[in-house]
């Protein structure tokens, strides 16, 4: 038995990784209880399915073959079912005493390399513009020596800020197969680049034990990620599961030591943008414990609390509201 504080690696392997969605009947590739701190040696997706191999994939942008994971070439073997996405997946893990209707809370600890380089794709029908280019475009980005940012070429240096694009836990059986490509309720493929080592993340329970997957993890990117991808770079994510049942949530919600961050997501940017901002105001009406009114939260919502698009191109929009804890009401 795993006992509380104890880290426990968990490796992404043959038998670890799933490709591209979220099932609800999959067993547990760990299972740990409540408070367990679990490093996930997460991994990329590029590659992994390329036609000649990952190693060949790689040495065609100009990274020797002892720089490539030695596990991709096995993960690509796995099957794919039809409608799952090109992500690689890790998990589930599954947390002791989770129950539908609770929250996991999800602390991130670290967020590292586990390459020196990522890369950034695109090309025809990808991201917002999706006919602004004519022909493909695959860029191999660098660390630089002390791994501090990306040299992106022209003297532009990319600050290096590491997350998991993927944080998601099983959705609940009625929704069906679900890809793992729109983010939703469960988290998923939210690309919320403020989830750095430091914050909080907290997804709604659907299923015993939570089961949590991580993956699609980056080392810098834009709000919106409008050209389809980041910097797709392999991770090693760190992180303690805790079971939260003082908690229930509708959405996934976050927070930092300066922030709490209310999500709204949906194939609408409006619609989307209609539940942060509800999330939002009823985050100020509970959290003030109704000191604030529904009217005080909205006013303040909109002369104080920046709306960002976060996610623009998988599907479902995600917007994020950044509710500033300087701004919160005293209890």
């Amino acid at each position: 038995m795993i006992s509380p504080r104890t880290a426990v690696v968990l490796p992404t392997t043959k038998e670890t990784a799933i490709w591209g969605y979220f099932p609800t009947d999959r067993a547990p590739v760990l299972t740990v209880d409540s408070g367990t701190i679990v490093r996930i040696d997460a991994v990329n997706q590029t590659g992994v399915s390329a036609a000649d191999g990952p190693v060949a994939y790689f040495e065609a942008l100009g990274v020797p073959a002892d720089e490539v994971l030695p596990e991709l070439a096995e993960i690509a073997r796995n099957p794919r079912p039809a409608g799952s996405s090109g992500h690689v997946l890790t998990g589930p893990v599954a947390v002791r005493g989770a129950e539908p209707g609770d929250v996991l809370e999800i602390s991130i600890l670290d967020v590292s390399p586990r390459v020196p380089y990522g890369v950034n794709i695109s090309g025809p029908g990808s991201g917002v513009c999706g006919d602004l280019l004519d022909t493909a475009s695959t860029r191999l980005l660098r660390l630089d020596g002390d791994g501090g940012h990306y040299a992106f070429g022209h003297g532009i240096e990319v600050p290096f800020r590491p997350f998991a694009g993927i944080m998601a836990v099983a959705p609940p059986t009625s929704a069906g197969f679900v890809s793992a490509n729109p983010p939703d309720r469960w988290g998923g493929n939210m690309d919320f680049r403020d989830l750095v080592a430091g914050t909080t993340l907290y997804l709604p329970v659907f299923q015993p034990g939570g089961l949590f997957y991580v993956g699609d993890t980056h080392g810098a990117q834009g709000h919106g990620e409008v050209n389809q991808t980041a910097v797709e770079h392999s991770m090693a994510f760190t992180a303690r599961f805790t079971v939260r049942k003082d908690l229930h949530l509708e959405w996934p919600r976050a927070e930092s030591d300066a922030y709490v961050w209310c999500m709204g997501i949906d194939a609408d940017l409006d619609v989307a943008l209609r539940i942060a901002v509800e999330e939002a105001v009823g985050y100020l009406v509970e959290h003030s414990g109704g000191a604030l009114t529904t009217a005080d939260a909205y006013a303040l919502c909109s002369i104080a609390v920046d709306f960002v698009v976060a996610e623009a191109v998988d599907g479902n929009k995600v917007i994020v509201a950044y509710l500033a804890k300087s701004l919160l009401p005293r209890r």
